[in-house]
């Protein structure tokens, strides 16, 4: 088994966010099957270049999902009964076609979280935002922090809806977010222009949610998105 090695950049919660959504991956694509056992957490630990502590609470995660289970003595495994397994998003065909419609997705969810955050937003969620932001900034941090924080951000925005199920199933897309926002984040980043440009854009969603105005915050939250399709689809 190998993975490419976490970096450390990332503040400790992202790590265990990643581990999270690499090992959520393996076990819904098929590489660990129903029923068997997975590399003990040392092991993990040494092959994602990160703690035990991260990886514990990565299993900890997937055991609250219903995807894996602890056998006292013998080791963690995947969980047999097939309802317990996720829903998931098959990707298929051209790969561009397969970015636009996980972009069309993310739109239908992400469009309408922003609207309920704006209504239903806390002084909290707004911090958590701002903070997100501040890291977000051109040439504040490695593009690994800056990609971190935009990850948060959008799962922010969802927190601030209020809804937990909306939660969920942001955290279920992350694979499919840390994809996109990874190629639109470096495909801005050959242009300093486009970066700040970017940048400006998610602040607009901030700035809505935060005057508690839904309908902006939509269209925010749509023009992101569609900004960064239609760069990633022209270059």
């Amino acid at each position: 088994m190998t993975y490419k090695r976490v970096r450390r950049s990332a503040v400790s919660n992202n790590l265990t966010d990643r581990i999270t959504m690499m090992l959520r991956e393996d076990i819904i694509n098929g590489k660990y099957e129903p029923g068997k056992q997975l590399p003990a957490g040392k092991d993990l630990s040494e092959s994602f270049g990160v703690s035990i502590t991260v990886v514990r609470e990565a299993l900890s995660r997937l055991k609250s999902d219903g995807l894996i289970a602890s056998h006292q003595g013998k080791g963690v495994f995947v969980e047999n009964d097939a309802k317990a397994r996720p829903f998931r998003l098959a990707t298929t065909g051209e790969p561009q076609n397969s970015l636009r419609h996980i972009f069309e997705l993310r739109m239908a969810v992400e469009m309408q979280a922003a609207s309920l955050a704006a209504e239903r937003r806390t002084a909290a969620n707004l911090k958590t935002m701002a903070a997100c932001l501040k890291v977000m900034q051109p040439s504040q941090s490695s593009f690994e922090e800056a990609l971190a924080s935009d990850i948060a951000f959008h799962l922010a925005i969802a927190e601030a809806t209020q809804n937990p199920l909306i939660v969920d199933f942001m955290r279920f897309l992350q694979p499919h977010l840390y994809e996109s926002i990874s190629r639109a984040r470096a495909n801005s980043a050959k242009n300093s222009e486009t970066k700040i440009i970017a940048y400006e854009d998610h602040y607009a969603i901030f700035e809505a949610i935060e005057a508690s105005d839904p309908h902006r915050a939509r269209l925010a939250a749509r023009r992101v998105l569609e900004r960064s399709l239609r760069r990633l689809e022209s270059k």
